[in-house]
């Protein structure tokens, strides 16, 4: 053994005896090379991560899902949930003429992702019966009548020839088809995302199944094969978006335009929660404008039956039918035992994949609030959108007067009387705050 190392000791220094030139040359090269390599790493791109989320709905550029929108852009405002308004691309503001004008300062340190400084030009929103005048730096708008939720209306980001923004992310690639987005591109730095845009919630399910998406945002249902799947994390996204589970009544249908009926079913409900945070209102308990002193229809079986007894005396005759989506079908089952067994009238639950239709009796579906109070466009007893034909001259005096008035105490006086009134009149039944889910694949390793 001793021979042995000897003998690599005698070889190695007749090596290096002979080559030792060649040897401290290549070593000082190796070591100048890894030297340069780490003083200039920081200047190296990183390799970006790229995630494919898939997202359900028809959208296109220029109504795509908001959250998207604000990772990329900005509008000239924001507007929190506790109505604060704060600057975005616009520094200051001022509101004259008794809320009829609104003139923006624009932050001349924002700038498009091109480099060039945004513009009094750049700021496009499309907006009727509105006269708009540009300054150098200021932007004016003046409404022909006050118009509260304004700054809401402003809030929305802006993109810039449809694809800059000010943001951190980039809008790099878009594909359309059929005129609605089949894909969108973000990017920064470090990541990017790419969204995948599917018509259902089971189409988005296949895709994920079959590799095409790493996750899924905004799924109102996880089927429980899926769940179990040691492979899939499931984020369960409580209370987001003020998304909440409501029953509205067809206010034109021949028994449930009584006032009285509508509260019997109301109160016939044993549970209103599924589980979840009760819901009571359209306007969501966190919004400054909430009203937590209005009826809230907690079960109540023998007012449920006096009540209906006022205008139906043989509700064994009554039939009602509940329409839903498949994933609030044994919601809809429960609800629907409840009014059978409370007030002994005969109930059908049909699955349907179109929510939009005006023929129905009860519809189950979410309902998500506007951050603003202002919910014109859904009771107004004028307005097509207003879907159950709800009226009442009281709720929409009072809708009038909130959209007309700038000063935020008054405007939380008029909502919560709002609230108060419609509750009162029960045109649709709040249950619970919806909840909303996350797909995301495990990595391998």
């Amino acid at each position: 053994m001793f021979k042995v190392l000897r003998r690599y000791w005698w070889v190695t220094k007749s090596f290096f005896a002979r080559h030792y030139q060649i040897v401290f040359r290549t070593t000082l090269i190796v070591l100048s090379l890894f030297a340069i390599f780490f003083f200039f790493a920081r200047y190296f791109p990183s390799p970006k991560q790229t995630l494919r989320l898939g997202r359900i709905g028809k959208y296109t550029l220029l109504d795509f899902p908001l959250d998207i929108q604000t990772k990329i852009s900005s509008g000239l405002v924001s507007v929190g949930q506790d109505g604060i308004v704060k600057p975005g691309l616009a520094k200051t503001w001022e509101v004259k003429d008794n809320g009829t004008t609104y003139i923006f300062a624009l932050d001349q340190d924002q700038t498009w992702h091109n480099g060039t400084s945004v513009s009094v030009e750049d700021i496009t929103f499309n907006f009727k019966d509105v006269e708009i005048e540009r300054g150098d730096n200021t932007i004016t708008y003046r409404l022909k009548e006050p118009f509260s939720p304004f700054f809401s209306a402003v809030s929305r980001p802006l993109l810039k020839m449809d694809k800059l923004g000010t943001k951190d992310y980039r809008l790099t690639n878009t594909q359309i088809g059929n005129g609605v987005i089949q894909s969108l591109q973000i990017e920064n730095d470090t990541q990017r995302l790419v969204y995948k845009f599917y018509p259902t919630e089971s189409s988005a399910l296949t895709a994920y199944k079959l590799g095409d998406i790493d996750a899924i945002e905004g799924l109102s249902f996880v089927p429980p094969k899926i769940s179990a799947d040691p492979t899939t994390q499931v984020q369960n996204n409580e209370t987001t978006q003020n998304r909440q589970s409501v029953l509205f009544f067809n206010n034109n249908d021949l028994l449930l335009s009584s006032k009285s009926t509508r509260q019997a079913l109301a109160y016939a409900i044993e549970d209103k929660t599924f589980g979840k945070e009760r819901s009571f209102s359209p306007i969501d308990q966190d919004s400054w404008a909430y009203n937590s002193l209005i009826k809230t229809y907690d079960f109540d079986a023998e007012k449920a039956k006096s009540l209906f007894t006022q205008d139906n005396q043989t509700p064994a005759s009554v039939n009602l039918e509940i329409k839903t989506i498949l994933q609030y079908l044994d919601v809809a089952e429960s609800i629907a035992e409840s009014w059978r067994k409370v007030l002994g009238v005969s109930v059908s639950v049909k699955v349907v994949s179109n929510m939009m239709s005006s023929d129905y009796q009860v519809i189950l579906a979410d309902f998500t609030a506007p951050i603003d109070p202002d919910q014109y466009t859904i009771w107004h007893s004028t307005q097509a959108t207003n879907f159950t034909h709800f009226s009442n001259l009281k709720i929409d005096k009072l809708l009038e007067d909130g959209r007309r008035t700038s000063d935020q105490k008054l405007r939380k006086e008029i909502y919560q009387d709002f609230q108060r009134f419609l509750l009162e009149d029960c045109p649709a039944v709040f249950l619970f705050k919806s909840n909303s889910y996350t797909l995301t694949r495990k990595p391998l390793f």
